[in-house]
């Protein structure tokens, strides 16, 4: 009798433990739950978020065309002092009108073709394979340019050498017949 009692007493006092531990454990349940359902969503936007590498790499380019657009913007103020200090010397030509005209149009075209150039640098930056190809086109035309400049250059410095040596090669010949009649003169007193 005593052991049911006691058995009956122990079920009294445990009883209320066992539903708060059974209370404590669906709670714990529902977290979990809540928790894994929390974890999945997460989980679902993180996995649909692009890779990062490549957001890193389109911001590496635009840090790349931002130094490049600095660069070509301290080029063109380079060629924009080049281009005065070229229109300050043809002022001072005075004799030469027509060929003052003729090069204050060019630089008047360059600039006008600089800054077209580089505004259209700025607004194709994603067409970057077609301006390469353009730049590196005009760059050799640039060069075959400066090769013929240079090359007429050559072909006048060439021209003005050989007048030259043509002229020194009379003044020599012309030094030698003269040399040549003293000494005839000096021994024709000789053979009489």
């Amino acid at each position: 009798m005593s052991s049911s009692l006691w058995g009956g007493e122990l079920r009294k006092v445990s009883a209320p433990l066992l539903k708060s531990l059974q209370t404590e454990i669906d709670q714990l349940l529902r977290r979990f739950k809540y928790a894994e359902t929390a974890f999945l969503n997460v989980y679902k936007k993180v996995i649909d978020l692009p890779d990062p590498v490549e957001v890193l790499e389109h911001v590496q380019q635009l840090q790349r065309r931002a130094q490049r657009s600095s660069e070509l913007e301290l080029e063109n103020n380079q060629l924009r002092d080049t281009l005065n200090e070229y229109n300050n010397e043809f002022a001072q030509v005075k004799n030469q009108e027509v060929t003052i005209k003729s090069l204050k149009e060019k630089v008047r075209s360059l600039e006008e073709e600089m800054e077209s150039k580089v505004c259209n640098q700025l607004k194709e930056r994603e067409r970057q394979l077609e301006r390469s190809f353009a730049e590196k086109e005009r760059e050799i035309q640039d060069s075959n340019l400066d090769v013929a400049r240079r090359l007429g250059e050559a072909e006048r410095t060439i021209e003005t050498l050989r007048s030259a040596l043509s002229q020194a090669q009379s003044e020599l010949f012309d030094v030698k017949s003269k040399y040549d009649e003293r000494a005839n003169a000096k021994l024709v007193p000789y053979s009489i």
